[in-house]
């Protein structure tokens, strides 16, 4: 059930810990296997006093969030992840913090966004059928319950009429960039995504950097175009990798972040809310910057 806790666990990487903070952590509006109130009394029962909502496209969550959070004394940080095309086709994803949930054109946009990956979400579904794997367009939206349609949630359809053994496979052989069933979706360029952000109030950091070619030259032309931070704590990251980023993130003058990318499903290989150790001045830092966008757009 949605509101079940799941048992906390600590893997053996030396990122991992407990911490009082965690900027990465998606819920049922997105691809996220519980709702926002039950992240939050995760987040509560692990020690984090600062937890950013960060959903695919999506800002829905953050109210629930912040009122879930009032009985246990924790910040809700209003957030966001999207993806953004990189000349040449690769792909990086693009967070936000401390967003003006009520700005309008952020709004519009994140619909037309959510719109294009429910398009994206019924064209797998039609190739998946056509390479003799029937699935349910509308067990896919059950999935989402509501929320931004997600390669996990077709990963999930497949998963339950057998046709893989994990999400991972899924991603592997059919839905994953490339794949058979692969289909594209809009999306911004990084430029646009900062820009964005930075139009509703909010502060911009490269996820999960690591998993994008040569990171250390793109993070630095994200910089160029204005990216306030960068993703330097994450469950699953290599030691060296770690303090690459961390060192990159101090010449650069931008903002270590981090957090678990909790999604709450087994077959994700999640870290646990609060997983990851975020140093609290990365929040008093992220803070800051916000407040000197919004005094610009004042």
């Amino acid at each position: 059930m949605d509101n079940d806790i799941p048992k906390r666990h600590v893997g053996d990487s030396p990122s991992l810990g407990s911490s009082k903070v965690d900027l990465h952590t998606h819920t049922t509006h997105s691809d996220g296997a519980y709702s926002p109130t039950a992240l939050v009394a995760m987040a509560a029962a692990a020690g984090v006093k600062h937890l950013a909502v960060t959903d695919h496209d999506n800002l829905g969550g953050v109210a629930e969030a912040t009122l879930a959070a009032a009985q246990h004394t924790i910040e809700i940080i209003p957030g966001i992840e999207m993806s953004a095309d990189m000349p040449g086709g690769s792909e990086v994803h693009i967070l936000g913090y401390y967003l003006d949930v009520d700005n309008q054109e952020l709004q519009a946009e994140l619909v037309r966004l959510r719109e294009g990956r429910e398009g994206r979400g019924y064209g797998m579904v039609q190739k998946l059928i056509a390479l003799g794997m029937p699935i349910s367009w509308e067990r896919v939206l059950e999935l989402s319950a509501g929320g931004s349609v997600g390669r996990p949630h077709v990963a999930q359809a497949m998963l339950e009429r057998g046709y893989i053994q994990s999400s991972a496979e899924a991603f592997d052989k059919y839905i994953g960039d490339g794949g058979p069933a692969y289909v594209d979706r809009a999306k911004l360029s990084p430029a646009e995504s900062v820009a964005l952000i930075h139009r509703a109030g909010g502060v911009a950091s490269f996820a999960h950097p690591i998993y994008t070619t040569d990171y250390p030259t793109v993070l630095r032309d994200l910089v160029a175009l204005g990216l306030d931070g960068v993703e330097s704590y994450y469950g699953h990251y290599p030691e060296a990798d770690r303090q690459t980023l961390l060192t990159l993130a101090d010449q650069l003058g931008i903002i270590p972040t981090g957090g678990s990318d909790y999604h709450g499903r087994p077959t994700m290989n999640d870290t646990p809310v609060g997983g990851v150790y975020v140093p609290v001045e990365s929040v008093a830092r992220l803070r800051a910057k916000a407040e000197t966008y919004r005094k610009r757009i004042a």
